[in-house]
């Protein structure tokens, strides 16, 4: 005796629902695994990245409050 149950989506349409869910975690992980990988673009600007000493500069302090 054949059971048949109702249901809105078919065997199918299940199966190709659940690759392209699993496609979509794959890139997304690729995506998160290359992030890691690769510093962010500058653009441009991402030519030269030594940085220019400024003249009688030695460190950034905070300006201390009077009390």
């Amino acid at each position: 005796m054949q059971v048949q149950s109702r249901s809105a989506f078919t065997h199918q349409e299940r199966k190709v629902a659940l690759w392209t869910l699993l496609v979509a975690v794959l890139i997304a992980a690729t995506g998160l695994v290359v992030q890691q990988w690769t510093r962010p673009s500058l653009g441009p600007w991402s030519g030269d990245q030594t940085v220019a000493a400024m003249p009688d500069v030695i460190e950034a302090q905070p300006i201390a409050r009077a009390s």
